[in-house]
């Protein structure tokens, strides 16, 4: 018995052997002439599985954006891709070629048939997919909760009913015109369609088509390139598909000419890029160093230096804040990186704190009372991009009731989207080219900032600046509080500091620990959408940057690159206490008595509360939340030894932004028997909620209304603000 089961055993291993022996070179001869398709719609399977930020585009998509305009440029978008995959494989099939033998075989008939049907239904499918796969993988709450199941659901069911339709288009697309045309030539199956040797052979609709897609595809290009921002408003999915449609048909075509002569294309272009990219012959991610310089052009020699000192500054800080006070009141704000989520969230707790703060206690000055006394603020990545718009929102409001308003205008905006459409067109276009021809897809990100910050009457993030901290007379600018944004370099892994200020670093000083002073290769000119993009030049999204600094008295390397500053610690809380330390020292010379007050933005919903000693009815000296609880998404805690070390280096700026946190809480000074004169920390968490809150560089309405439900019920924000009015405010003089 036991030797008829493994003879049975043995023969069906035989037979599936064999089996597979005359099919696979069947469906590898057919999956040649549609690569590309396949290839797209590969890289859209593993963006939908494996890649979080894209789950949260998914949700964004289908479920919070309440803009139904944006949702229908999604399933047209869809459906042109669809369209587009189907057609160009189709004609891919209808031609002969000699390499691939087994194109001919008639067991390939159904194959030739239903490939292109299957991959053009497959767009809108893969879009539900996403969207299902992260309900699961990113946290929120039921639909229920938030009141919008309806649209939730009805978005889903459209999409689904687009890929029936479109299944059932490319069936009955034949029958149709044989019936509506008696005459027609059109054949039922596309097994009966005659097969061509030459491309010119497929007809002159196919042949029109073609290159009217390529005609278009460089048509995009160039527009894209002069303006980063011609398909803003329909979202970054609809952007993808529009690409990836592109991307097929003009591919698609190109690989029909060049498979007739046996020229591998895609090879050939791989290789080029490889070659180009190891060589530096088409480096287009320069950093820019002055406002109208490109991306692609090596900057001028900087002008004389006139950026103020950072003692000057500080000196001239305290001389005029700390007349009346003893001890001094310092705010300090740490803001965590966390791309769109962190900036909105940062400007969200700053400018409401600022306006109750006010309320609280009129300050009867010119400026809000906690701008007053706000002395610096260090940023990383998306926590960068709110301190800056906060700080510019600050010089520019008439009112700190203003501040919150628009700070949320400024930041609403979709930033992927003119990204993603540089990258997509240009720097990919760019990547085939020797030389540089076009700025990159991190210079569109910048000018969507510029703009955006012009549509509020608000020219700072396209100016220098350092040009912000100094007045008309020459002297530091003490109303704008000073800005330490964060980057990271690639061949050192050390932190890059960013501030407006004469380089602080000198052979006799040396105020940072392991990083570079920033100023001491930037130009003084280097515009503040440049800073800010420097600290968040978030993985992919916004390429690496090459930093070519043309000053003669530039330390060395005279070139670095830089990353975003999460790499090396996302909190920004180790910059800030050196930040602390410096202003103490020069305090200290004068026996001026600071009380620190920091307050600590972070936006990581997963993160643990570094604060382990407060009471939630006490708000002095130490005040944080408890994020409510929420069911955890199971993950594996094991890596297999291939991925195990690079998990381990990518892990460790998460322990290092904790050790961070942790030694600026030990840095500040509690007093027991008077607690009025020690200092504060204060940590505003971000805790999952009712909507999926973004990482990437869009965001919508209801967001920031999870943002404020989150401030509001989780702060007690008026005696928050009472508290820290009374610690600004002066005491009367005698």
């Amino acid at each position: 018995m036991g030797a008829k089961a493994f003879a049975t055993l043995a023969r069906i291993l035989w037979v599936t052997v064999r089996w597979l022996g005359s099919h696979v070179p069947l469906w590898l001869d057919h999956a040649r002439p549609v690569r590309i398709p396949l290839l797209v719609l590969a890289i859209a399977v593993f963006v939908a599985v494996g890649v979080d930020q894209a789950s949260e585009l998914f949700l964004i998509a289908v479920w919070v954006d309440p803009n139904n305009w944006r949702f229908l440029a999604l399933l047209c978008s869809s459906a042109l891709t669809g369209l587009t995959i189907w057609y160009a494989a189709r004609n891919a099939y209808r031609l002969n070629y000699p390499r691939w033998p087994a194109l001919q075989d008639e067991r390939g008939a159904g194959l030739r048939e239903w490939t292109p049907r299957v991959l053009g239904a497959l767009v809108p499918s893969l879009v539900l997919l996403g969207y299902l796969l992260a309900l699961f993988k990113v946290p929120h709450v039921s639909c229920t909760a938030t009141g919008d199941c309806m649209r939730r659901d009805w978005r889903a069911s459209l999409l689904l009913v687009e890929s029936v339709l479109m299944v059932l288009f490319f069936i009955v697309r034949r029958p149709m015109l044989r019936a509506l045309q008696k005459n027609t030539t059109v054949a039922m199956r596309p097994a009966e369609e005659v097969r061509v040797a030459r491309v010119r052979d497929l007809g002159e609709i196919p042949l029109r088509l073609s290159l009217l897609a390529v005609a278009c595809n460089l048509i995009a290009l160039i527009l894209i390139a002069w303006w980063p921002e011609l398909l803003d408003g329909i979202g970054p999915l609809a952007i993808l598909l529009i690409a990836s449609a592109f991307f097929c048909f003009s591919g698609g075509f190109l690989c029909m000419i060049v498979d007739r002569r046996g020229w591998p294309l895609l090879t050939t272009l791989l290789l080029l890029s490889a070659a180009l990219h190891a060589l530096h012959l088409n480096d287009n991610h320069l950093v820019r160093q002055y406002p109208h310089m490109s991306t692609h052009q090596t900057p001028d020699a900087p002008p004389p230096d006139l950026r103020p000192h950072f003692a000057d500054y500080a000196n001239a800080w305290l001389s005029d804040r700390c007349a009346g006070h003893d001890p001094c009141p310092v705010v300090l704000v740490s803001a965590e990186g966390g791309g769109i989520r962190g900036a909105a969230w940062t400007a969200l707790v700053l400018s409401r704190l600022t306006a109750l703060v006010d309320t609280e206690h009129p300050a009867g000055q010119a400026e809000p009372l906690l701008g007053h006394y706000l002395f610096a603020g260090s940023g990383v990545s998306g926590g960068s991009l709110g301190l800056a718009t906060y700080v510019t929102m600050l010089r520019h409001a008439n009112t700190a009731a203003d501040l919150e308003a628009d700070s949320q205008r400024l930041l609403s905006h979709d930033y992927l989207a003119p990204t993603l459409a540089n990258m997509l067109f240009v720097d990919f276009t760019q990547r085939w080219l020797p030389g540089a021809w076009f700025n990159d897809r991190s210079r569109a990100l910048t000018r969507a900032w510029e703009r955006a910050a012009k549509a509020q009457h608000v020219d700072d993030f396209s100016e220098s600046f350092s040009a912000m901290y100094v007045d008309a007379n020459g002297q530091p600018n003490t109303r704008t509080p000073a800005l330490f944004l964060n980057s990271t370099t690639v061949a050192e892994g050390r932190r890059f500091i960013q501030h407006p200020f004469y380089p602080m670093a000198s052979p006799q000083a040396q105020p940072w620990t392991a990083a570079f002073d920033g100023s001491a290769w930037l130009d003084p000119r280097v515009p503040l959408s440049e800073v800010v993009l420097n600290s968040a030049r978030f993985t992919y999204v916004s390429p690496a940057g090459t930093l070519q600094s043309m000053a003669t008295n530039a330390p060395l390397p005279s070139r670095l690159q830089l990353v975003d500053g999460g790499y090396f610690e996302n909190s920004g809380t180790t910059t800030l206490l050196e930040v602390m330390r410096q202003l103490r020292a020069i305090a200290k010379q004068r026996s001026i008595a600071l009380r620190f007050i920091v307050l600590h933005i972070s936006n990581d919903p997963d993160m643990s509360d570094f604060i382990d000693q407060h009471d939630k009815n006490q708000f002095l000296p130490w005040f944080s939340t408890a994020c409510p609880a929420s069911e955890p998404i199971a993950r594996d805690n094991e890596s297999g030894e291939a991925t195990a070390p690079l998990l381990a280096l990518l892990d460790t700026r998460g322990a290092r932004g904790e050790y961070a946190r942790v030694q600026l809480k030990n840095a500040l000074h509690a007093s027991d028997s008077a607690p009025a004169t020690g200092d504060m920390l204060w940590h505003f968490r971000l805790c999952h909620g009712n909507y999926p809150i973004p990482l990437g560089w869009t965001i919508s309405t209801p967001v920031f209304g999870e943002m404020d439900r989150q401030l509001e019920q989780n702060y007690p924000l008026q005696a928050m603000a009472h508290a820290l009015g009374e610690q600004l405010s002066a005491p009367a003089q005698p």
